[in-house]
């Protein structure tokens, strides 16, 4: 996962990445659906190939489409992203979906200020960042919230 800077490109440096470890994002994901993080959403659709007539063949290195081949797949390409980066109008947090897999969706300033917002509400949040607790739930909380200050997160 990375944060992305607002115009959509990934922001440099080790604090701007997090990798949760095998066993990790089962333990993190239950805690912030204790904490009321995470919405259940379904997973949207993404567009397929053959809906814009193109092919895997298409995208191989070295291929010089024609113009109406490349219209196509920026037409697709374009469709796909829309995708990635939709977000509810009112998000109630971030969707679980959005975290369980590495398709690149985004997860956006609003869904996790939502989710940092119902999380810091709690009474005692503070004992769950202690050291003695799961050491990735406090990192992963200061990637959450440096997320929120920049243009949320692409998870990759």
């Amino acid at each position: 996962m990375y944060i992305q800077t607002p115009d959509g490109k990934p922001a440099e440096g080790d604090e701007n990445c997090f990798r949760f470890a095998w066993t990790a994002l089962p333990r993190t994901l239950d805690a912030m659906a204790s904490f009321g993080m995470l919405t259940e959403l379904p997973a949207p659709s993404a567009p397929t190939l053959t809906t814009y007539g193109l092919a895997i063949q298409d995208f191989q290195p070295g291929t010089q489409p024609d113009q109406a081949t490349a219209n196509r797949i920026a037409e697709y390409r374009a469709a796909y992203q829309a995708v990635m980066d939709a977000t509810e109008a009112e998000p109630t947090g971030i969707p679980t979906y959005k975290l369980m897999n590495n398709d690149g969706f985004l997860v956006t300033v609003a869904e996790i200020n939502t989710a940092l917002t119902t999380y810091e509400a709690h009474p005692h949040v503070d004992i769950a960042e202690m050291p003695m607790g799961d050491p990735t739930w406090r990192y992963w909380m200061a990637f959450l919230r440096r997320a929120r200050t920049h243009g949320g997160f692409r998870t990759h």
